[in-house]
Parts: structure tokens; sequence; C-alpha cells
């Protein structure tokens, strides 16, 4: 339905209203964000501070999401660290030691602010190229939806996919069992 509307820019609310759906509002957004990739880019001042915007709030929450995984003692580098450093490739988190989450052995994440889904060929394409290389370089790991996935949307052998929430309440759980806080 975002794809069949993109042409009228069309706004969350008006989705919603074509469509019945108990989806989070933000992923409906992403949704659409998603379709209006199809249409030209808006180079148009106000296009190009949206993207901005857009650029910036993603940064902050993978900042946030950093800091809640440092603050719970698990010992990794960031991008920028990793950058300082000249190693290469540089996802967004290298555990100095590989972590389990949900059962799964990772040497790194990689956080991405969108929903991801199957049917964005711009996004999904560029991102399984990027986790590829990851996961030759540096081993398992994983990728880190805040709005969550698609099933399915990354089957790459050796990467994960995992929603935010439920990674950090995960690692939350994990830090506080080594600690011995119930």
């Amino acid at each position: 339905m975002a794809c069949r509307l993109r042409f009228m820019k069309p706004d969350v609310d008006t989705l919603l209203r074509h469509i019945n759906t108990q989806l989070y509002h933000m992923i409906v957004a992403a949704l659409i964000e998603a379709a209006l990739r199809l249409l030209p880019p808006d180079n148009t001042p106000e296009g190009k501070e949206r993207l901005q915007k857009k650029m910036k709030d993603a940064q902050l929450a993978e900042n946030s999401f950093t800091h809640l995984i440092r603050a719970m003692d698990y010992r990794f580098l960031t991008e920028s660290e990793q950058q300082e450093r000249d190693l290469q490739p540089t996802p967004d988190i290298r555990f100095l030691e590989p972590v389990s989450i949900h059962g799964e052995l990772c040497h790194w994440l990689e956080y991405k602010s969108y929903f991801g889904f199957k049917a964005n060929p711009f996004v999904a394409g560029k991102t399984r190229k990027q986790l590829q290389r990851y996961m030759s370089a540096l081993g398992p790991g994983a990728v880190v939806y805040r709005l969550g996935f698609e099933t399915d949307h990354i089957t790459i052998e050796g990467i994960q996919s995992f929603r935010e929430a439920e990674t950090l309440y995960y690692l939350n759980q994990q830090s506080r069992a080594k600690l011995g806080l119930k």
C-alpha cells in the first residue's frame, strides 16, 4: 500500500486510514520511507534538511544503544574507536570477547535504526554486502534493528537478526546474572 500511495507522499496517518493494521506507528513510518526511496531523491533545501535530521536521529539512536550496552559492562570498541585504531571493517560494536546473544555467538553488532524488510531493494542489498564483509573478517555477528524486521529478512550463515528491545533486555539479564543480581 505504501508503494501504491508513494506519489501522494503519504504520512503515517494517511496510510493507516487506508489499511487495517496493528503495526507500531514508527514501523509504518519506516515502510513509507522505504516506499519513498523508489522516487527520485528530494534535492530541495527542505528535502536535504529532512535527510540531515533523519541521519542525526539515527546516529543518536545508535549512540544510545551503544551507551546502554557499555553501561552493562560489556567490553567493546565502537565504530569510531575502531577507526582511531585503523581496524577494518568497522561494525558499530566490535566485542573484545565474543558474547552470546539469544544463544548465538556474536563477535560484532551492526545497529540499524529502521525496520528491516525484504521488499526494500536499496537498503537490503547494501546491508547484505556490509554484513557479509563483517562475517568474512570478524566471524559471526548480528544486525540489530531498532524497529524490528521481517522474518528471514537476512539469511546469511553466521549472521543473526535481532530486535533492539529484546537484545537490550537479554544482554541486561545476562549482565545481571554475571553480577549475581536478580
